[in-house]
């Protein structure tokens, strides 16, 4: 059997895909209406097949010449390329073994084309079993109706398979590989070609079309046969790999368990050396709240920053000299700023305790207390107007007021909200203002 590949229609010529075929041609027949007296196996235009050597391999392409007014209607008129070309052992031959243009499908299948057809039959018999295979079916007819697919009976919509046959039976197919595969697993199934099993993700189900007993599913192996296991092979590599995967699962439960108990035993030991510290930070508390301070010395300050716009913080290490002369150290987180005492802020003019911060025997929980406090603005307060406490007005008969505005007397003449503006004139405080003066406000705040 030799492979080749079926010339296709040359559509960049003006040949019609509809009209044209190709043919392994086995005979003549005496009687018969233009490609009826045909016999042999239509092949499809671009298809790949399998066919003995010496087989003749009849090319005619068809291509619209005009229009012909005919009894009722104008159709339009084709002619016709007839090529004979010879299949050898090392595929087809370059040059044809003959070759004419006509003017018509009918005149082609005449006495001059049927004759040049069975002369070289004569030369090349065909043998006697033909058996033509196709191998991968090419672009084919494209068909102009949906109908369904004659190998899987699934809807094929228009334009999207292909044309088989002719006249009434034409049929619709689906392009290679997209009918409706076979609902069980592949997996299971014996190869067609070598017969062996298929493992899992070995095989795959593969489309097999023949003309004679139509069409039919086999599980073939993908590539080459011989690089899969068999079933065999493949259950004695799954419970290998079993067994390396329970020696793993096993290493690391062992692995994991002694992290565990290390992370337990280093848990263990921080708590025990926190407790300690703990135990030796309430024995310094003691000691300095029972011996009282004789001397502080400050030793370093680690950790400073701003905690509002007028406020610091800092944590500073010290050293304590008790009344028995020996020495302890603590940790003060303490607040300064704006010139006032460490520890006290300002609060309407005078001081007071600061309540961030103090005294920890412990670096940690002084650093905890350090971090606690965050950088934040002071809130925005408008500026307060000024009070006046209610006083009675001097009962001197030499301190005038003003009758409009209440102001009192001053060098230099009657003032109004100190601007300098002379009281003389009565209108000039309800144009400058909108409330009295302030030494009414303050000496005469009920009137």
């Amino acid at each position: 059997m030799v492979e080749i590949v079926v010339p296709k229609v040359p559509g960049d010529e003006g040949a019609d895909v509809h009209r044209s075929a190709r043919w392994i041609v086995t005979g003549i027949r005496e009687q018969g209406e233009a490609r009826e007296r045909l016999e042999g196996t239509e092949v499809g235009h671009g298809a790949r097949i399998e066919t003995p050597a010496g087989s003749l391999l009849l090319v005619m392409d068809k291509r619209p010449t005009g229009y012909k007014d005919g009894r009722h209607k104008r159709y339009m008129t084709y002619n016709a390329t007839l090529t004979l070309l010879l299949v050898e052992e090392t595929g087809l031959r370059d040059k044809p073994l003959w070759t004419r243009q006509f003017a018509s499908e009918k005149g082609a299948f005449g006495s001059s084309g049927a004759g040049q057809i069975t002369k070289h039959l004569v030369t090349h018999p065909p043998v006697a079993d033909l058996n033509v295979r196709e191998v991968e079916p090419g672009p084919g007819r494209p068909n102009w109706a949906a109908g369904p697919c004659r190998w899987c009976g699934v809807q094929v919509a228009q334009g999207a398979g292909r044309v088989v046959g002719h006249g009434k039976e034409a049929e619709v197919e689906h392009p290679l590989r997209l009918c409706r595969q076979p609902a069980q697993l592949v997996t299971g199934q014996d190869c067609a070609l070598c017969g062996i099993a298929c493992v899992q993700g070995s095989a795959e189900w593969v489309q097999v079309r023949d003309s004679e007993y139509g069409q039919r599913w086999e599980a073939r192996h993908r590539g080459d046969c011989a690089r899969w296991p068999s079933p065999e092979e493949e259950a004695q590599r799954q419970e290998e790999l079993r067994l390396q995967r329970e020696e793993q699962q096993e290493a690391e439960q062992k692995r994991e368990a002694k992290r565990k108990a290390d992370r337990e035993a280093r848990e263990a030991k921080r708590r025990a050396a926190e407790e300690e510290e703990r135990r030796a930070a309430r024995d310094v508390q003691e000691r300095v709240q029972r011996l009282g301070i004789k001397g502080s010395v400050d030793v370093a300050t680690p950790f400073d920053k701003g905690v509002d716009p007028s406020t610091r913080l800092r944590l500073v290490e010290r050293r304590l000299t008790l009344s028995d002369d020996t020495t302890v150290t603590v940790w003060d987180v303490e607040t300064y700023g704006d010139g006032r005492p460490t520890g006290v802020y300002e609060d309407d003019g005078g001081y007071e305790p600061d309540d961030r911060g103090g005294r920890y025997y412990r670096l940690s929980d002084a650093r905890g207390e350090y971090q606690r406090h965050k950088w934040a603005p002071l809130p925005y307060t408008p500026p307060k107007r000024l009070r006046f406490e209610p006083a009675a007005c001097p009962s001197d008969p030499s301190v005038k007021h003003c009758d409009h505005c209440g102001t009192t007397s001053a060098p230099g003449g009657w003032m109004i909200a100190s601007l300098g503006l002379s009281c003389d004139d009565a209108d000039c405080y309800d144009a400058m203002a909108n409330e009295r003066g302030a030494h009414a406000r303050r000496y005469h705040r009920a009137a």
